[in-house]
């Protein structure tokens, strides 16, 4: 799953980058390593005309108070989007967006029996400056929260992620701009949550250990540094 990410980049990098403006620039705090777990603001597109900054932990608008509401909600499944059961159907339907970031932390687990030793390793893209992460979000009390989709991991990414298997939704090109139109059919969105993100564009390799750990503060430009030998770095 996708709890830790990095937005390395200064608000004018990615102004630069994305050539639009920022809304709530009060906001946008650069980081070498996002928990999740505490609901950090991060850049979003809803539209490829559009940038602002959604907080991370998607919270349905009918809860009233968000301590009693105890559901996971950083990353929705992308095989439960469109299940009645679950939450997710109405805002992959209607909700969608693009949440930018410099790359994220996976765990791996030298002895998958042994799951209190784990490294931590990064990737990023090997080419340009951001990911674009697929998303859901909803509205609550004014406040616009999302979280990450995801999907089974590529060869690559589940020999480092090998608990579970999965990695975030990422998108580039014609998927991501049409991850952001409205009105598509469930099969459409559906088949853009399958999209491959290409692993030869791809950038992974271990970093300090403890980045998973609520013990270690991991907000250090030294958390994105090469620790050992890359794992299936990109060519």
């Amino acid at each position: 799953m996708c709890y830790h990410v990095s937005n390395e980049s200064d608000v004018e990098t990615l102004k630069a980058e994305f050539k639009l403006p920022v809304d709530k620039l009060e906001q946008f705090k650069k980081r070498y390593d996002f928990n999740g777990f505490e609901k950090p603001f991060l850049p979003v597109m809803t539209t490829p005309k559009s940038l602002d900054l959604y907080r991370w932990r998607l919270v349905p608008p009918n809860v009233t108070d968000e301590k009693a509401f105890r559901f996971n909600t950083l990353n929705a499944t992308n095989y439960d989007l469109f299940n009645r059961d679950k939450m997710w159907w109405k805002y992959a339907k209607h909700n969608r967006c693009l949440v930018l970031c410099t790359g994220f932390f996976e765990p791996h687990y030298p002895d998958l029996n042994n799951k209190k030793n784990y490294e931590s390793w990064y990737i990023k893209p090997s080419e340009k400056k951001f990911f674009a992460m697929g998303a859901i979000y909803s509205t609550w009390k004014g406040i616009n929260t999302f979280a990450i989709v995801t999907q089974d991991a590529s060869p690559m990414i589940g020999a480092i992620h090998n608990d579970g298997k999965r990695q975030p939704l990422i998108l580039k090109g014609d998927a991501a701009l049409s991850w952001m139109i409205p009105g598509l059919s469930e099969n459409q969105i559906m088949d853009l949550t399958y999209f491959q993100y290409p692993e030869d564009k791809l950038s992974a390799y271990r970093v300090i250990d403890g980045v998973y750990s609520n013990q270690i503060d991991t907000n250090l430009p030294q958390v994105l540094d090469p620790y050992g030998n890359p794992l299936g770095k990109a060519a």
